[in-house]
C-alpha cells in the first residue's frame, strides 16, 4: 500500500492547491523517480532514453501568449543532460506522445526566467520562442492558451541522467501570471508539491 501512495504521489506531485505569479521558479529532484520512455520527437522516442526519470509539475496560465520553460542542472545541482517537455490537457507516462505540444534536450547560454547562465548545453535546457532546438523549431516557442491545464516535464537524455535541479516556468516580460497546480482550484497563500520517491518538498520561490 505504501508502494502504491507513493508512486501516486511520484506521478502527479502535487497537492490541491496552487500558487500563482508573473513567473515561477521552483527545484526539486528526479532521482529514484517514475520513468518514462522520453520523446524524441512528435512522433517517436529514444532509443537511448527508455526509463528516464522524470517529474511531473502542473501548472496554467491567465494570458494567452508564449511563454518560456527553463531547466537548470549547473552547480549546486546535479542533474545530469536535462531534458524538458510541455503536455497540454492531460499527461499518461505509458503514452509520451500523446498531448506533447513542446520539448527542448540542450541550452547554453544566458536564462530569461532564472538567474545566471548555462555554460554548457548539458547542463540547461529551455523551450523558447526563437531556440532552434525546440520540438517544431525556432518558430513554434511555447504558445500556451489561458485557462488550459499544462504539465511541465524535468527528465533526463538517457535512462541514467538523474539528480537535483531548478527550473522556471514564465513568459520573461511579467503579463500573463504562471500558477502552479490544477486549473480552477483557488489560490492559497502557500502550497505543497511533493516530488520523487522520498516525497521531498519542491521548493517554490516567487518572482515579480
Amino acid at each position: 500500500m505504501k508502494k502504491f501512495v507513493k508512486a501516486i504521489a511520484c506521478s502527479l506531485l502535487l497537492s490541491m492547491a496552487t500558487i500563482a505569479q508573473a513567473d515561477v521558479i521552483f527545484s526539486g529532484d528526479t532521482t529514484g523517480g517514475p520513468t518514462m520512455a522520453r520523446p524524441l520527437s512528435f512522433t517517436g522516442t529514444s532509443g537511448v532514453g527508455t526509463a528516464v526519470p522524470y517529474v511531473v509539475v502542473p501548472f496554467f496560465v491567465d494570458l494567452t501568449g508564449q511563454y518560456i520553460f527553463e531547466i537548470d542542472s549547473f552547480t549546486p545541482f546535479t542533474h545530469t543532460d536535462p531534458y524538458a517537455l510541455v503536455y497540454a490537457n492531460s499527461f499518461n507516462a505509458a503514452t509520451p506522445l500523446v498531448n506533447l505540444i513542446a520539448g527542448d534536450d540542450d541550452y547554453a547560454g544566458a536564462y530569461s526566467i532564472l538567474s545566471g547562465s548555462s555554460p554548457s548545453s548539458l547542463e540547461g535546457s529551455r523551450i523558447a520562442l526563437g531556440d532552434g532546438s525546440n520540438f517544431g523549431g525556432a518558430g513554434t516557442g511555447l504558445l500556451l492558451t489561458a485557462g488550459t491545464q499544462y504539465f511541465a516535464i524535468i527528465a533526463g537524455f538517457g535512462n541514467t541522467d538523474q539528480g537535483t535541479f531548478r527550473a522556471g516556468i514564465g513568459d520573461g516580460v511579467g503579463g500573463g501570471r504562471v500558477f502552479l497546480g490544477t486549473v480552477g482550484i483557488p489560490e492559497p497563500a502557500t502550497a505543497v508539491l511533493l516530488v520523487g520517491m522520498g516525497l521531498a518538498g519542491l521548493a517554490v520561490r516567487r518572482r515579480k
